[in-house]
């Protein structure tokens, strides 16, 4: 209890002094600067007692922008964060772009620095930033080029869960086409020099997905192996380990982004190729009988009852692919609504299946069975042997779309879109099915002049039925401080990418000073 009323204060005595500061705008013989930022506290209450705990959080995010010249912006922004999801957290630290696992508190991390260049019809940024594409509501098929942070995957803002990588961006604007059919042209270059991974969280974190967890115990039975072998218990422990991406410049990306307004169609064409920024990893798996090693090390000759208790340890460590992204958007306003619709074929995609489906009996007998033999002999040599179950990620084609429409009526606005993933050529049990259809629905209104802001937003799987919901009222006390509640509710068969965390619900209050 001491402990928990020692982070309320930390998030309390944060947010008290955070209303005292105000944004600064100072010139100077090195230009116009102006720094402003926010501060937060955010916490959590969980509705299912057993679940992973996820201690209160500070959050203190400042920004700094420079006009050092008229053609010459420079941008800084850092987050700080203290508490929250981590547990056993190595101390303070910085956040790297090499990492996958990092269970850093209290943590700084710089979100994005970058300086702009503004030319005649040519406008470059060189730096660390964040990069949007696509029009949709949550589900972007477009949008590949930025990786995420897992760390709170349903309440984190879009644009907070997204990692700044290094990059040289340029956006050329030419000249309207055939007398302005083509209007408001803008061609959009990237170059990522090198891979970032995305970030995900530790095997001991309240967000760590069930699907790629194992069993404390697993049971072989008697003869599943071979004939004469006993029945046996395998005790596995699961690790993540980090394996950085290769820092090379042939390991980087490029992408492409034209956009333009043609009959009051707003529509843009993109393609990409690079890292595969969604999270993906290679389960690896030792096992060995600590009852033969006992006896090999006193001299001793162990038996195949030796087999009968077993020990796996299992290690989760990223994986990377490289990817290619080809695809489009577009919006425009009919009667009163906005309709939008945008679509992507992506190749090589890495789509995960579950540790379930590589631990189960029929997996583990195709992968021992060839070799049996040999692991029998090393087993009882008191040897750690691996074990190849298969990929935990495979490979594969997709064809992604999405249509959505918004009507706003009398202060409310509601939106309705449909998501869908084709899987192409694949013979593969996946945690994704081959067709997988969402449908999302939100509702947002405003009350008391805009100070009280309302929304509900849900989708809902069909394939594999699962479903996601988030309330939130926000309301704002002063024009920078504001407070909002909610609750987030998660639902679905555990072989499904929302199901697995069905277990997961909670209300969740966060009060934010800005300037």
């Amino acid at each position: 209890m001491r402990r928990r009323w020692g982070w309320c204060t930390g998030v309390t005595a944060l947010i008290a002094l955070s209303v005292k500061a105000s944004a600064v705008e100072v010139d100077s013989n090195l230009g116009r600067w102006a720094a402003g930022g926010y501060a937060e506290g955010y916490a959590i209450v969980k509705t299912d007692p057993d679940t992973q705990r996820q201690r209160p959080a500070g959050i203190v995010d400042l920004n700094l922008t420079g006009d050092v010249r008229p053609n010459v912006r420079v941008y800084l922004d850092t987050r700080t964060i203290v508490g929250g999801t981590p547990e056993h957290a190595s101390g303070f630290g910085v956040f790297n772009v090499r990492d996958t696992f990092q269970d850093l508190s209290p943590s700084l991390e710089v979100e994005e620095g970058f300086v702009d260049l503004f030319l005649p019809r040519l406008d470059l940024r060189l730096g660390k930033q964040k990069i949007n594409w696509g029009r949709l509501d949550t589900f972007h098929p477009t949008d590949v080029v930025t990786p995420r942070r897992y760390s709170d995957p349903f309440l984190m803002e879009e644009n907070d869960a997204k990692i700044g990588v290094p990059a040289v961006r340029a956006s050329y604007f030419p000249p309207d086409i055939t007398n302005g059919a083509v209007a408001e042209p803008n061609l959009n270059l990237v170059w990522v020099p090198v891979p970032v991974p995305p970030r995900f969280p530790t095997e001991n974190e309240r967000w760590f997905p069930a699907t790629v967890s194992v069993p404390p115990e697993l049971e072989i039975p008697q003869g599943l192996l071979g004939a004469g072998l006993p029945a046996a218990t395998v005790h596995s422990t699961l690790q993540t380990d980090n394996a950085p991406p290769p820092q090379r410049l042939d390991a980087g990306a490029v992408g492409v982004r034209a956009t333009a307004v043609s009959h009051g169609v707003d529509w843009s064409l993109s393609y990409y190729d690079g890292p595969e920024t969604l999270p993906a990893f290679d389960f690896r798996t030792v096992v060995f009988s600590p009852s033969a090693q006992r006896l090999v090390s006193e001299g001793r000759t162990p038996t195949v009852a030796d087999l009968e208790s077993l020990e796996a340890d299992a290690t989760l460590r990223p994986r990377f692919g490289r990817i290619r992204m080809a695809g489009g958007d577009l919006a425009f306003p009919i009667a009163g609504f906005t309709a939008r619709f945008e679509a992507a074929y992506g190749n090589n995609r890495l789509l995960p299946r579950t540790t379930a489906d590589l631990l189960s009996p029929a997996n583990i007998a195709r992968a021992v069975t060839p070799q049996l033999g040999s692991t029998i002999d090393q087993l009882l040599k008191g040897q750690a042997v691996p074990i190849n179950l298969g990929d935990l990620f495979v490979a594969r084609d997709t064809v992604e779309w999405g249509a959505g429409v918004d009507y706003p009526y009398h202060g409310w606005t509601p939106v309705v879109q449909i998501n869908q993933m084709l899987i192409l050529h694949n013979s593969t049990t996946l945690l994704i099915n081959d067709v997988d259809t969402r449908m999302l629905i939100a509702l947002r209104k405003s009350f008391l002049a805009d100070r009280l802001a309302t929304e509900v937003v849900g989708f809902q799987g069909f394939e594999r039925s699962y479903t996601a919901g988030i309330a939130r009222v926000t309301y704002s006390i002063t024009d920078n401080l504001r407070i909002r509640v909610g609750y987030l509710l998660l639902a679905g068969t555990r072989r499904s990418v929302v199901g697995q965390y069905r277990d997961l619900d909670e209300a969740f209050v966060q009060v934010r000073y800005s300037r």
